[in-house]
């Protein structure tokens, strides 16, 4: 039996066994389903690194990094490099400073844009994925009214005992 196949059947019998837990409403059931959600979060840890290991082996490998198309899957590369900590105070500054410069005409001298075009200019350079709810809400904005609003999230934070 394949490796893909062994772990196909395992995913299948960890579903099967979440299918099981709506139907029954005995008092070990919220307990099996927190060590459940214990070991998923345990093996998405150690699923993580080992694809990281895969990945660095195919890419070391003779492999020309050309698109695969598969019955199942496609795979492709996309390559980026990580960046943190930018220096944003900085970095606004100097976008703010360019877009203000071209708001200016050469000819005339006369400023083109508003204020509010040329912070919405700056939010395409920006582009943050999120608002500060608290912080708008400071301002007297509901936050909820300029975007859409999903269910609320519960996550559960699961963290090994293991050091």
């Amino acid at each position: 039996m394949s490796l893909q196949k062994d772990l196909q059947e395992s995913l299948n019998r960890v579903d099967e066994a979440v299918h099981k837990e709506r139907d029954t409403n005995d008092p070990e059931r919220a307990i099996r389903l927190i060590q459940l959600g214990y070991a998923l979060n345990e093996a998405k840890k150690f699923i993580t690194s080992l694809q990281k290991e895969a990945t660095a082996l195919l890419l070391d490998s003779d492999w020309d990094r050309n698109p695969v198309q598969e019955e199942k899957f496609s795979l492709e590369t996309k390559t980026g490099a990580p960046r943190k900590q930018w220096d944003h105070e900085r970095l606004v500054s100097l976008v703010a400073q360019r877009i203000a410069d071209t708001a200016i005409d050469m000819d005339t001298g006369e400023v083109t844009k508003n204020p509010q075009d040329m912070i919405a200019e700056l939010m395409k350079y920006a582009a943050p994925s999120y608002w500060r709810v608290s912080a708008l809400r400071d301002l007297g904005i509901d936050a909820d009214d300029y975007c859409d609003v999903g269910e609320p999230n519960t996550n559960l934070i699961y963290r090994s005992n293991d050091v």
